[in-house]
């Protein structure tokens, strides 16, 4: 028997994705291309019953590649939805109002074909960073007010872009060991993650509020994806709209916190009421980024490049994730 996650019955939890096209200078993965990704996500989500989910995507891959597109296609045509991320995923911390604003008009425009069809509009904020100050904080929530936007928070990841370094490493040197022990590890870490982060809010709250759960379109999610929703399935998790999620308060009150620090909505709900968390982030980040080395390719190497050039493109002040 598989230990439910709450002792309070089925948790509900809405599944979103970020990144369908990852971003400029990121290197895919051996074998794989966006649109292959993206059917398999899809594939996986049709099996476990999970419809209408919202995915939140930088654009600027597609100014290389307009082609990329399709995979927006595929995806609303497979009944999910679009929904914007700024055009070049640039962290609020780096940039002022006025260039984050700009990117989330550059992008609306860019993908209106397809977020049209959504019942709701919602934005995402990059890394779910809602500003460093207050001033920015309130400067783009004022104008997301005014324009009809919905900031849709993640209140439970795993932190699975941090695979996508090791993952890549262990594909191009063809350790196909290493490969199968990152895909264990992705799958574990995305329940122990869920339990730790539903315990949390359980203590806060005395109850478990609706979650809103987020994978990025990596490489392992087109592996792992379907392994994923069936642990959570049977360990009681039952798949809800992002509406419903949001309706609940912990995701649509505002957490009384402006910090620089990577924290997803219940991290910022814990920091703010002195709640710990267990093993989050998780210590296997660490262990994960020995696997398979490589010159200049370690998670804080490739990241750091890459989140370097988009904080370039946009004028902004780059430093690295802040836990």
């Amino acid at each position: 028997m598989v230990e439910p996650i709450s002792p309070y019955g089925p948790l509900r939890l809405a599944i979103t994705m970020d990144d369908l096209f990852l971003w400029p200078d990121m290197p895919v993965a051996p074998g794989y291309t966006h649109l292959g990704i993206t059917q398999a996500m899809t594939r996986a989500m049709r099996q476990h019953g999970v419809a209408g989910a919202y995915a939140f995507s930088a654009t600027t891959p597609a100014e290389r590649q307009p082609d990329l597109y399709r995979v927006f296609d595929h995806w609303v045509e497979s009944g999910h939805h679009i929904a914007n991320h700024t055009h070049h995923h640039a962290n609020l911390n780096w940039v002022t109002v006025p260039a984050y604003v700009a990117d989330i008009e550059r992008t609306e425009s860019l993908i209106e074909p397809w977020s049209r069809h959504a019942p709701t509009r919602y934005f995402r904020y990059c890394m779910d960073n809602w500003g460093n100050t207050a001033e920015k904080h309130a400067g783009v929530q004022a104008w997301l007010q005014r324009n009809g936007f919905e900031a849709a928070p993640i209140s439970v990841w795993f932190y699975d872009t941090e695979f996508l370094a090791p993952h890549w490493r262990a594909l191009a040197t063809g350790d196909t060991a290493s490969v199968a022990r990152l895909r264990r590890a992705f799958v574990d870490t995305a329940e122990k993650q869920l339990r730790v982060q539903a315990a949390a809010a359980r203590a806060m709250f005395g109850r478990d509020p609706a979650h809103i759960w987020l994978i990025h379109g990596t490489p392992l999610a087109a592996d792992c994806l379907d392994a994923i929703l069936e642990r959570f399935q049977a360990a009681g998790v039952v798949f809800v709209p992002l509406e419903e999620a949001m309706a609940d308060p912990m995701n649509h009150e505002a957490v009384p916190i402006v910090t620089p620090r990577f924290l997803n909505q219940v991290q910022k709900w814990a920091e703010v009421r002195g709640v710990p968390i267990e093993d989050c982030p998780p210590a296997i980040l660490h262990e994960i980024d020995r696997i398979a080395p490589m010159t200049g390719h370690s998670t804080p190497e490739v990241m750091g490049r890459v989140f370097r050039a988009i904080a370039d493109s946009v004028g902004g002040d780059y430093f690295p994730k802040m836990y």
